[in-house]
């Protein structure tokens, strides 16, 4: 009996997850609301901004669409990328581990890249100025430009507005960054760590190594482009990934959720 509750509460651990991540989504929401309600006004508008947008900008919400042109066909294009890397290449890698890792890196291309963005592009036809959560982010020179202004920006303006700011008004910007980090590693180890029960610490570890190497970029003298500075910034991206997404979670999340979306046999 007890190995038969093991085994069912593996097999669900995906549910855990994405009730964790909508859980969080929703009160990030309510929080940013909660912040500008002066600004937030009419029921319908609030929760559009709530249920329907990925955007956690409030301020550029009410502001009249910018449009910037593409998204439409870049959204198409990394959802279709995702798509067939999720549903059809990923599967055929070598091991279930790496066959996971492939649907795992389509499904937030897909996901992420592809759905929101065109989601972003509905907004800005009807007149919101909702920004896609992803901005070209293999295009960052630096770990600034990658976490600041390219990767999720859902997340960054919610904690940017909610916590940065307030922060650096009483600390120094560097400290106010090290405790935005340390707040994100917390958050992904309720989404990560917890539906996987193991691997508590590393998504923690991973975004203050993050916040070390911003440190470390903003301190060093040397001109910050070129390959090198890229390479180095990959490194400092990929290299510590695992404590991230952590070999259990891969095995007790993800490997379960893509069987159950028949993304892996």
């Amino acid at each position: 009996m007890i190995s038969e509750i093991t085994e069912i509460t593996d097999n669900t651990g995906w549910i855990v997850m994405w009730m964790m991540a909508g859980v969080l989504f929703l009160a990030g929401k309510v929080l940013v609301v909660q912040r500008g309600r002066r600004r937030a006004r009419g029921v319908e508008r609030v929760l559009a901004f709530v249920f329907l947008s990925p955007s956690f900008d409030l301020t550029a919400w009410r502001r009249p669409a910018s449009h910037p042109p593409g998204l439409v066909r870049r959204g198409l294009l990394n959802l279709s990328a995702g798509v067939a890397l999720t549903w059809l290449i990923a599967g055929h890698l070598a091991t279930p581990f790496m066959a996971t890792w492939g649907c795992m890196v389509g499904f937030i291309v897909a996901l992420h890249g592809g759905v929101f963005t065109l989601v972003a592009e509905i907004w800005q036809r009807s007149g919101r100025d909702v920004r896609p959560l992803m901005n070209c982010p293999l295009g960052a020179p630096s770990l600034a430009d990658f976490w600041g202004r390219r990767w999720n920006m859902g997340f960054r303006d919610l904690v940017h507005g909610l916590v940065f700011q307030t922060l650096v008004r009483r600390w120094s910007p560097g400290l106010a960054t090290l405790t935005v980090f340390a707040l994100s590693g917390l958050v992904h180890e309720l989404v990560i760590t917890v539906p996987a029960r193991a691997g508590f610490g590393g998504p923690t570890i991973y975004f203050l190594v993050q916040a070390l190497g911003m440190w470390i970029e903003r301190g060093c003298p040397c001109r910050r482009h070129g390959w090198v500075w890229r390479l180095r910034t990959w490194i400092v991206l990929l290299l510590p990934l695992p404590l991230l997404f952590p070999p259990v979670f891969v095995e007790r999340v993800c490997l379960p959720f893509f069987t159950f979306i028949h993304a892996l046999p």
